[in-house]
Order: structure tokens, then sequence, then C-alpha cells
């Protein structure tokens, strides 16, 4: 469990430095107008998803969990396990997708796309949070 504190801990102050960042930007044209803006936002979004990858991972391995295909998988699992529930699935599929984009496809950012997670979805972190926490209370 310490492990997965540990990556708890990372995405709680990546999403609050999002969360600040989204507070000091007032509109889309002054987020992607400053480089630094979305060198930041893509960074820690980049980082708070793949924090949730390694404990959906880790908790896949502890548990013995059918072995996910992809990184969208280990969502998938960790759903049809009843870890987390399908509206953060429907969060948290897409933002595998984006973890790509962001290491792997950064010629392709939707800047649009990085400004509304900041904007408007930083909430699904923490219940991706939540109920990796009622989850271990509730196995002990």
């Amino acid at each position: 469990m310490k492990t997965i504190e540990k990556k708890m801990g990372i995405i709680e102050e990546r999403v609050s430095k999002l969360a600040d960042m989204a507070q000091k930007i007032g509109t889309f044209e002054e987020y992607v107008t400053s480089r630094d803006n979305r060198d930041i936002a893509e960074r820690n979004i980049q980082v708070a998803i793949e924090a949730c990858l390694d404990i959906g991972k880790i908790i896949i391995a502890n548990q013995n969990l059918p072995e996910p295909a992809d990184n969208k998988g280990v969502f998938s699992v960790l759903a049809e396990k009843n870890i987390i529930n399908t509206e953060s699935l429907r969060f948290l599929i897409p933002m595998a997708g984006t973890r790509n984009i962001l290491v792997h496809g950064y010629d392709r950012i939707d800047n649009a796309l990085i400004y509304g997670i900041i904007k408007k979805h930083l909430n699904h972190f923490e219940e991706f949070l939540d109920q990796i926490r009622e989850y271990y209370t509730n196995t002990g």
C-alpha cells in the first residue's frame, strides 16, 4: 500500500498544480499563447495519468487480476472488478490515450483538449483516488 500511497500523493500534487493554473488562466487564448502554461499543463497531466496507470497496474498484479493488453485496458480491468466505476472509466480511458499523445505524439497535442482537462475535469482524478481509497478500506 505504501507504493500506492506515494503514487496517490503524486496525483494530488500534480492536480493541485493544475488547479492553481486553471484559476490563473482566464481564457483559452491566454492558455494557448503561453508556452510555459502549455508545458506545465501537459507535463502535470502526463504525470498524473501515469501515476493512475501505475496504481492500476499495482492493484492488478497484487490481486492477480487479468493482465490488460494496453494502458486503456488497465482501467477496464479495474472497472470490471468494481474497483472504479463506469463514470471514471469514461474519463480514464481517453486519458490513457491522451498520455500516449503527450509522450509519443507530442506534435499532435490538442491544446483545446488539455485546456478542457485543466478547466473542467480535474475532479475526475480526485474521484479515481477516492475510489482507490474506498477499495483499500473495504479490502483491508
